[in-house]
This record gives structure tokens, C-alpha cells and sequence, in this order.
């Protein structure tokens, strides 16, 4: 898998993220652990993570697996966002989770009560300086590779206490860079203004949602998420509700569009043709998901012709799978 450096002097990364957000739906630590050694055992180097995901428990998850591979690979954590402190109780979270064992159709429900439970912070020095000790705690760890303000207002990202306040994490080495991530409309504010916290950029990004091409001008390195959302069941639906459409694509293309994974692969693929000095994330519970979003990173399945082809086809389709 093509590697590359967050930075000077940084341990390798990968164009390859595995993100920590669905990691807490396995359902045991031990699953959990097994989860993050496929992806590193694959060749993942790069781990995104937060205080919110899991309830708080992702980072503690991250902290258990990392504890003897730190220089073999990069961490992204953030702030911004916080569960609710009941929510953080590890009590409330073992229970949360032995009720979702027994009721898994509960998730949903249980997800979006989280969500509501969560906590926009404060972006305060002080504030920002207490979550990152915090994070380090977790993640057993004196340093994380990029840290992300997350979810910030344009006026969050522009702090001149907040900017202070990230320099002095950098000369202290408890932070090696930082950046921001959130709704894509004050990320692009923040690129366009080319604010101190616009060198690392996370955002939504797919080939029916195309944003990076506004970012990427300003000269930010991007980190991308949700290569699927939506964009899976638009494409395959605009495919299915005509007949001859995947025929047509399979002349262009020269690609079975039938065979199980072709257009997920073609996804993430575009994705990373999109985005090829950047990080493209994605998160999975599930082992066999890990291993083929690994084999799309390290081989190259699809020729730069079929990709820019697939890029073409399907400019003029949007999320929902409605032609413009």
C-alpha cells in the first residue's frame, strides 16, 4: 500500500485510514483488538479516532492496541465534540452494550440518543489543553500525529487563543500537526481563507458528493470520509432502473459491473485517484469489509483510463441516483 508522510520526520503513513467509528459495534474487546490487528496486520498505518466515537471508549480501545507499535504508525484525535458525561460512564457503556447484544435492532435508536447526548465545546485554550491530556491518557501515549478541531465554527478555527494554544502543543511535541474537520461548508471557508489550521483538512468526500477539488487549490491536505454514503445505493439504483444502463457501463468500462464489490471498489478507488497525496478513511466492524478496502488501496485493480471513464459517467448523476 502507497505510503506517505503527515509530515516531516513522521512514522509512515498510508493513503488508507481505518476510522475508530464503528470499531465499538464488535462486540467484545477482544473483537475490537482482533478488529484494528487485521487492519494493521494488512498494512494500515494510518488510525482516526476521537473522545466522542464509542462513547468515549474508542480512544481507550486505540490506546490498548497501539501500546507497542506507537512508531510504526499515526494517530488522528480531535476536539470539539464530547459525549455527555453519563454517557462516558463505563457502566452506562457496558450496559449500553449488553442490551444492544440482546436487542440489536436497538442501535439506531440508542445511536441517535447518543448523538443527541453529545456535547459541542467550548474552543477555549484551556478547554482544548484538558481534552488533549485526556486523549493522551487514553491512548496510552505522549504525542498524537494530527490533531483536529472538530466540528468548528469559522470563528472556532480562526482563535488567535486557539491558534496560540496549538503552537504551543507543537513546541511541546504533545501534537505534530493539526488541522480541522467538520461540515464541509466552514471547511471550505476555513481553505479558502487559508487560515493556520487549514494545513490538514477532514471532510466528507465521495464521487457523487465531490468536494475535494475546492480544497485541494489552497494547497490543503485532505482527509476524506464516507467513500460510500450513499453514493453505493445511488449508483446502484440509477444502474437497476433502467435496462441496458450497466451493459452501456460494462462496454465503457471493460469491467463486469455485476461481479459482488465492483462498484464499492470503484469507489474507493476514485477516491483515492481523487485525493492521492491525502488519506482516504473508512470504518468497518467487519473483517472481510477491512481486507477488501486494503486489496483496492494495494492493487491496482483499475487502469487510470476506467477511473477517469468512471469519473465522467457519473458526473451528471447526484446522491439520490436522479439525473441533473
Amino acid at each position: 500500500m502507497k505510503q506517505i508522510a503527515l509530515f516531516p520526520s513522521a512514522a509512515p503513513s498510508t493513503i488508507l485510514g481505518y476510522g475508530t467509528t464503528s470499531l465499538m459495534r464488535a462486540q467484545s474487546s477482544k473483537e475490537r483488538l482482533a478488529l484494528l490487528g487485521i487492519a494493521f496486520d494488512l498494512g494500515i498505518r494510518h488510525f482516526d479516532t476521537a473522545p466522542y466515537y464509542g462513547y468515549g471508549e474508542a480512544e481507550r480501545v486505540l490506546g490498548d492496541f497501539i501500546e507497542n507499535k506507537r512508531d510504526q504508525l499515526t494517530i488522528t484525535t480531535k476536539y470539539g465534540i464530547q459525549p455527555a458525561a453519563v454517557v462516558k460512564l463505563r457502566t452506562v457503556n457496558l450496559l449500553a452494550r449488553r442490551v444492544l447484544r440482546l436487542f440489536p435492532f436497538l442501535r439506531e435508536a440508542l445511536s441517535k440518543r447518543a448523538q443527541l447526548l453529545s456535547q459541542k465545546c467550548p474552543f477555549t485554550a484551556a478547554a482544548a489543553r484538558r481534552s488533549l491530556e485526556q486523549s493522551l491518557s487514553a491512548l496510552k501515549t505522549d504525542r498524537v500525529d494530527l490533531f483536529l478541531l472538530h466540528e468548528p465554527t469559522y470563528a472556532d478555527a480562526a482563535s488567535e487563543e486557539i491558534h496560540q494554544f496549538l503552537q504551543a502543543e507543537l513546541r511541546l511535541g504533545r501534537i505534530r500537526a493539526f488541522g480541522c474537520g467538520g461540515d464541509f461548508h466552514v471547511i471550505e471557508q476555513i481553505a479558502n481563507a487559508k487560515l493556520p489550521t487549514s494545513k490538514w483538512l477532514q471532510f466528507e468526500d465521495n464521487i457523487l458528493n465531490r468536494r475535494i477539488e475546492k480544497i485541494r487549490p489552497n494547497g490543503a491536505k485532505c482527509i476524506t470520509y464516507r467513500t460510500f454514503h450513499q453514493a453505493l445505493a445511488a449508483l446502484t439504483g440509477w444502474l437497476e432502473a433502467a435496462p441496458g444502463r450497466y451493459g452501456d457501463w460494462e462496454s465503457q468500462l471493460q469491467i463486469d459491473m455485476r461481479t459482488e464489490g465492483t462498484l464499492a471498489s470503484l469507489l474507493q478507488a476514485a477516491s483515492h485517484s481523487r485525493n492521492p497525496d491525502g488519506i482516504v478513511l473508512f470504518s468497518s466492524h467487519r473483517a472481510d469489509r477491512i481486507r477488501s478496502a486494503v486489496r483496492v488501496a494495494s492493487e491496482n485493480r483499475f487502469s487510470s483510463q476506467q477511473l477517469r471513464k468512471f469519473d465522467e459517467l457519473t458526473k451528471h448523476i447526484g446522491q439520490t441516483g436522479n439525473s441533473h
